[in-house]
C-alpha cells in the first residue's frame, strides 16, 4: 500500500504544473462472477462431515473519491473507493440427512485503490490499470460452524479495464471489468485447511460520477 501511495504522490508532483486536475465523486453497483461449487468438509477425526456450497454473490455497492490528472488526451486517475460485497452459502450436515440445507451469509468490505491510465476521445474514455484491495471488515454467519476460521489477507491485488462516457464535462458513466490475482474465497478455512474454489473472481462494475 505504501508503494501505491508514493506512486500517486509522485505522479501528482510530476504533472501538477502542466495538467488540468478534475476531482471526482463516484458511486455505483457491481456484480461478482463466481461459479457455484460444493465441498465435503470432514473434521480431523473423520467422524463428522458436512457439505459446504457456494450459492452466489449478491450485487454489491461502492462509493468514493478520485483525482484525475489530465495531460492533453491522456490522464492518470487514482481513486479511493469503499467497496461492500455479499456472498451466500449452503451447509448440509450429513449426520442429520432429514434437515434441509441451512443458508449462511457473509458480508465484507474493502478499500479499493485503483490507478487508471487512460486516453480520452471527445466524450469517450478508455482506460486500464492496477487495483489494490485493502481489507477493512467482515460480518459472517459462518463463524458458528464447527472448525471454521477466516484468514483475510490484509491486501490483495488485481486489474481493471473499462470504458467511460462524459456528459457536459460534469457527469461520468463508466463500465469496468475487474480481474483478481487471488482465488475467490481463499479466506475460508475449515479445520486448518483452506478451501480451493479454483477460480479467480471477476467483477463487472457500473459507476456514475460527478466531475468538479
Amino acid at each position: 500500500m505504501r508503494r501505491i501511495i508514493v506512486l500517486i504522490v509522485f505522479s501528482l508532483n510530476a504533472y501538477y504544473c502542466h495538467s488540468k486536475l478534475d476531482f471526482t465523486v463516484t458511486g455505483g453497483m457491481h456484480s461478482i462472477d463466481v461459479g457455484p461449487k460444493d465441498f465435503v468438509v470432514t473434521n480431523k477425526s473423520e467422524l463428522d462431515s458436512f457439505k459446504f456450497s457456494f450459492k452466489n454473490a449478491s450485487y454489491g455497492y461502492h462509493f468514493g473519491i478520485g483525482l484525475r490528472i489530465n495531460l492533453n488526451n491522456f490522464y492518470l486517475h487514482p481513486e479511493f473507493i469503499f467497496n461492500s460485497n455479499n456472498a451466500h452459502f449452503k451447509v448440509n450436515n450429513y449426520n442429520v440427512p432429514q434437515l434441509v440445507d441451512s443458508a449462511r451469509d457473509e458480508k465484507y468490505q474493502y478499500l479499493d485503490i485503483p490507478l487508471m491510465l487512460g486516453v480520452k476521445f471527445n466524450i469517450i474514455r478508455l482506460y486500464a490499470g492496477p487495483v489494490a484491495h485493502i481489507f477493512i471488515n467482515n460480518n459472517s454467519e459462518l463463524t458458528d460452524i464447527d472448525g471454521y476460521k477466516d484468514k483475510f489477507k490484509t491486501a490483495s491485488f488485481g486489474y481493471q479495464a473499462g470504458i467511460g462516457f462524459e456528459l457536459f464535462n460534469l457527469i461520468g458513466i463508466d463500465i469496468r471489468h475487474e480481474g483478481n490475482f487471488s482465488q475467490y474465497g481463499d479466506h475460508i478455512n475449515f479445520f486448518g485447511s483452506q478451501l480451493n474454489f479454483d477460480k479467480k473472481a471477476s467483477r463487472l462494475i457500473g459507476s456514475i460520477s460527478l466531475i468538479f
